[in-house]
């Protein structure tokens, strides 16, 4: 084999292990489960007040990595519905009982008085009068076109 080709041969191998190095460090790794809060002392994504009530919170994780935490479970439909975010998972704080619910396993009924006004507060799916994600979503985009004079 002449110089060059040992040369090139040793470029390529080269430049494929700073590929599969720069891959591997970099990778996104996802996190299982919800995130732990810290308790007034993080802002929400959305509205930017101090997440600070555990039984109204709500968390957002991306496929990008990103955790963004929200004080109220309308400030995350809200921010979902004005900004483009690849959802990795959703976590609703159980209203009645510490503790997560995903997606699949949150229901929502309205309530009195939520951080933000939004009325909603979230529950597992199985509460009699459980509402779905759905319903949740449509109270949160009705109040915002209510607030802003729609008809």
């Amino acid at each position: 084999m002449s110089t060059k080709m040992i040369k090139g041969l040793l470029l390529v191998i080269a430049l494929i292990a700073i590929g599969m190095a720069f891959v591997r460090f970099n990778r996104v790794i996802l996190p299982e489960g919800a995130v732990p809060v810290v308790w007034d002392g993080e802002v929400c994504g959305h509205c930017k007040m101090h997440v600070g009530d555990p039984r109204f919170a709500a968390q957002l994780q991306t496929t990008a990595g990103d955790v963004l935490n929200f004080d109220d479970p309308g400030c995350l439909f809200d921010y979902l519905q004005s900004h483009e975010a690849s959802v990795h998972a959703l976590y609703f704080r159980n209203y009645d009982e510490d503790g997560w619910l995903t997606e699949s396993e949150v229901g929502f009924l309205p309530v009195e008085d939520s951080p933000m006004g939004y009325g909603i507060r979230a529950v597992p799916r199985q509460t009699p009068e459980a509402q779905d994600i759905d319903w949740a979503r449509r109270q949160v985009v009705n109040r915002a076109h209510h607030q802003h004079g729609g008809s």
